[in-house]
């Protein structure tokens, strides 16, 4: 039975590892599809790429903040496949779905119904710092988005610069794809920390993971974001995902994993104050946050429920 359930939980991991690479990286090469820097085939190969680049390279602290620093105590085996696959079948749902569902949010929500079923510690100090980060995110990204917007405005030229547009933007999706692998891999391979003692094999495998739903899974999602993209032009992408990859490097560096869509959409915002005016919907952009909001409580909810039902 043992057996059985350590299979299960390497699968609930690569499961989430494919369902990252399908969704959180392939938004990296949106707008580098929309500027024709890139086709969609190429610019899943260098997603992928990136994305496993950086998961082997960076992916450390936050596989130890997902591991072992939101509940304390070690994850047992099934506790590890049940967070696992809760939360990419929430993901896979949304990409699914095409709606946007914060994996962070998901996995992090997991993680805490698991140690309400499970019987550990919720660490307050660690929730908080993550909580504390989630809320800034959006603040940061709009001020962050809106001078990188303007800087971009006031030095290249959007007609006498079309090669260096298309360059920074290919230059900027690498760095998203590579920020998000090390910011995602965590994600996926943080809960199994209690039962693989090589973090390198776990990032390794997780990074593989990413890859592959990169390559598999992302040139539709990567053709459908190029039109998004592509109606907010070629320097606010540049701005808006190069706040996103700030952001999750800073993240990164506090081990602390972060949603790519929460940070794309209000880098988005910002970067529309250069035109003097944001074409945003308030209800629209409170629905969503409320929406995140409730996926991260109905993780919570699913996982302890179901970890209830295990013990």
């Amino acid at each position: 039975m043992e057996e059985l359930l350590y299979v299960s939980a390497l699968a609930a991991s690569v499961f989430m590892g494919i369902s990252i690479g399908a969704s959180t990286v392939a938004s990296a090469f949106g707008p580098v599809n929309s500027s024709r820097s890139a086709n969609v085939l190429r610019s899943a190969l260098l997603a992928g790429f990136f994305a496993f680049l950086g998961a082997v390279t960076q992916g450390e602290n936050v596989t130890a903040t997902v591991g072992s620093g939101i509940i304390g105590g070690q994850i047992q085996t099934a506790q590890a496949a049940l967070i696992l696959f809760v939360a990419a079948t929430l993901v896979i749902i949304s990409v699914l779905g095409d709606y946007p569902m914060p994996t962070a949010f998901t996995v992090v929500g997991a993680v805490i119904g698991s140690g309400i079923a499970f019987g550990n510690p919720i660490i307050f100090s660690g929730v908080g710092k993550i909580a504390a980060y989630w809320i800034a995110i959006p603040f940061l990204a709009i001020g962050l988005s809106f001078a990188m917007a303007k800087f971009l405005r006031k030095y290249i030229s959007k007609e006498n610069s079309e090669r260096e547009i298309r360059f920074l933007l290919l230059l900027t999706g690498s760095y998203v794809s590579y920020s998000a692998g090390a910011s995602a891999v965590g994600l996926a391979v943080g809960p199994l920390t209690g039962l693989i003692d090589s973090t390198s094999a776990l990032l390794l495998m997780g990074g593989l993971s990413i890859l592959m739903g990169a390559w598999l899974y992302s040139p539709r999602i990567i053709r459908a974001i190029s039109f998004d993209y592509s109606n907010i032009g070629p320097r606010r992408s540049v701005a808006a995902l190069g706040t996103a990859a700030v952001l999750a490097q800073i993240g990164i560096f506090y081990g602390i994993p972060i949603s790519f869509n929460q940070a794309v959409i209000a880098a988005v915002i910002g970067s529309g104050l250069v035109e003097g005016k944001s074409n945003t919907d308030p209800r629209k952009i409170g629905r969503t946050a409320a929406a995140w909001i409730g996926a991260f409580v109905l993780s919570i909810v699913i996982t302890a429920s179901a970890g209830f039902l295990l013990v």
